[in-house]
């Protein structure tokens, strides 16, 4: 398959624009998912093969890595995933890659900047164009820079794929990485200023130093946007948790996040707003790929999988009854997030929904929510289902449990039009 593939682009000049086209039909050639066995593949290693040159022998990428052939311009590599899901990102090099085991959600994103802060960092709107289940044998192209930016949740354990790739093209460069709902960042950029003051923010906090909020405002208040938003980040790990308890000490102000984010509002205005909705979303990630450690049932792990990568309901069911046809969409998610409230958490604390106390009435607001169903609506169906209960005791429950649903951070993606 190498030795095609350099045959095949050394005929083209060795353009990078046409490698992708080279790299998926050498794959859809070779049909590698019916010819490597990926446990064989290890077998082999283990019983004495000889190894190619590693391109990533410390494992950044996927939990198991494997470079099969190397070449100048261009490598091989086979990756292995079990609990793996990507970041949103771009590639600094071109190629494909295909799926040899197991399956995937792709997500494909665009990004529209606003301002291009510097060459590393940049603001703007991040929008899903389109979601797909890839399964074995499924090839994608890999297209450098902003026109191909995607994600990967890989929902079975193991997941495999075979990557033809160049190496980095300079005028590719940086590899951004993106966050919602409109951050792009270079990861591999390090500013010895930035990581000084993130530092210092993370011991101040980590501390609990009284005078921790009035130093990070200070750095704020004189700080660039890029830099802002990397002390936001690095306060909001620590304030986002039971700030009223831990912080106590910390400052007379209770609001000590907001205090910080109205400096940084002062300084560059909407950005604010911007950094604050893209930490509370990471959190949200965060808490969902934390679930995936003891959420192992394929089902469940698919739907934490559409949670976590795809807004809007129209396109969540899609996918469900794209990957369970024999099965109702809306009822089946119900059964998932039935399933779910009766799942502890990790710590013990509450279920896998932050939902303490989910009985029969919250099931139906979610059925109601993810109809689109106004609150009156949904009062109104479920004094029909419930009629034994007292409809004024009802409404009011169904009312405050509404209003709880509908903000849980969890499902809340299930419950957007679009």
């Amino acid at each position: 398959m190498g030795t095609v593939v350099e045959e095949k682009w050394r005929d083209a000049g060795y353009d990078a624009a046409k490698f992708p086209e080279i790299a998926a039909a050498a794959l859809a050639r070779f049909n590698a998912p019916e010819r490597i066995d990926p446990i064989r593949l290890l077998q082999s290693i283990e019983s004495g093969a000889v190894l190619a040159r590693q391109q990533d022998a410390e494992g950044n990428f996927s939990n198991l890595p494997l470079t099969v052939f190397n070449s100048t311009r261009f490598f091989i590599d086979i990756y292995f995933w079990l609990h793996g899901t990507t970041v949103i990102h771009q590639h600094a090099f071109a190629g494909a890659f295909q799926v040899l085991s197991g399956s995937s959600l792709h997500g494909h994103y665009d990004f529209r900047p606003k301002r291009a802060v510097s060459p590393y960092f940049a603001i703007g709107n991040l929008s899903l164009k389109k979601s797909e289940l890839l399964s074995k044998g499924d090839i994608k192209q890999i297209i450098a820079g902003r026109d191909y930016i995607h994600s990967l949740f890989h929902l079975d354990n193991p997941s495999t794929t075979i990557t033809i790739r160049s190496i980095g093209l300079p005028n590719a460069q940086p590899q951004f990485v993106y966050l919602k709902p409109g951050i792009a960042y270079d990861p591999f950029f390090q500013d010895p200023g930035i990581l000084k003051r993130t530092q210092i923010a993370n011991v101040l906090l980590g501390m609990h130093h009284p005078k921790a909020d009035k130093i990070i405002k200070n750095m704020l208040s004189r700080a660039d946007m890029h830099t802002s938003f990397e002390l936001l980040s690095t306060s909001h790990s620590h304030l986002s948790h039971d700030e009223s308890t831990r912080f106590a000490g910390l400052s007379d102000k209770p609001q000590t996040w907001e205090s910080l984010l109205e400096t940084v509002r002062d300084k560059h205005g909407a950005a604010a707003d911007l950094f604050a909705n893209a930490l509370s979303e990471l959190r949200r990630q965060m808490g969902l790929i934390e679930r995936r450690r003891y959420i192992t049932t394929p089902e469940l792990r698919f739907l934490l999988a559409l949670l976590l990568n795809v807004q809007g309901r129209k396109r969540i069911l899609r996918l469900v009854r794209q990957r369970y046809p024999e099965q109702q969409p809306v009822e089946t998610i119900l059964d998932w997030v039935e399933e779910l409230s009766r799942i502890k958490s990790h710590d013990g604390s509450t279920n896998a929904l932050d939902l303490e106390g989910f009985d029969d009435v919250d099931l139906q607001i979610v059925e109601c929510l993810m109809k689109g169903n106004s609150l009156t609506s949904a009062q109104a169906e479920l004094r029909k289902i419930f009629r034994h209960e007292s409809p004024r005791l009802l409404n009011q429950k169904t009312k405050s449990r509404y209003e709880e649903i509908q903000r849980n951070s969890i499902l809340k993606p299930l419950f957007s039009s679009n």
